[in-house]
């Protein structure tokens, strides 16, 4: 870490087992945003909050407190009167899954065995890779690498009936999956 901040030009001094000091002089430059930025970071957290679950609704909460104390005071009055809302989608319930566990495994690139009923009423069970959450307004999707598709697909959460964490991790490849991923939708999207 201290490295990587010494390769940004922080002047930091010392060594490992030793100790590290900050040079006298050194600050570190004001988060600065213009008011429209301030509306799109409002909007968007107010968004994530309705539709992330409870665990990005509290991280929504702490990011806007963390920028509310970081900005000039004109700014922090202007980010209570933001006028953009994002109300309750009706009719986009999760089902049985945890948007943070979803995330937990977006993240730790986890397995998870899911139980799903498609539109037509067809069960089935899959192992997926979890790799994006796609939210519409009436409908949240999980899109993952299915193992018995051997492709991408798209699962909505309300449909899945269990929803099992694995033991076993799959290779993202540094964001590799996800940027096919991407590129597939893009693909599907011009067709």
């Amino acid at each position: 870490d201290i490295a990587g901040l010494q390769g940004q030009g922080v002047p930091v001094e010392g060594e490992a087992g030793i100790g590290y000091v900050l040079r006298p002089g050194f600050h570190m430059p004001p988060l600065m945003f213009t008011l429209e930025e301030i509306e799109t970071i409002v909007l968007g957290a107010r968004l994530a909050a309705q539709r992330g679950g409870a665990g990005t609704a509290k991280s929504a909460e702490r990011v806007l407190a963390k920028i509310k104390a970081a900005v000039p005071d004109n700014l922090q009055s202007r980010m209570e009167k933001v006028a953009l809302y994002a109300p309750p989608t009706f009719g986009a319930d999760h089902g049985i899954v945890d948007m943070a566990v979803v995330r937990d495994c977006i993240r730790d690139q986890t397995k998870v065995e899911i139980d799903y009923t498609d539109v037509e009423g067809t069960p089935s069970s899959r192992i997926i890779w979890p790799v994006a959450v796609v939210f519409f307004s009436g409908s949240t999707l999980l899109s993952a690498w299915c193992e018995m598709r051997t492709d991408f697909r798209h699962f909505r959460t309300d449909r899945i009936s269990t929803f099992l964490v694995l033991p076993e991790k799959f290779d993202g490849g540094d964001g590799r999956l996800l940027r096919a991923w991407k590129k597939s939708m893009s693909r599907d999207n011009q067709a």
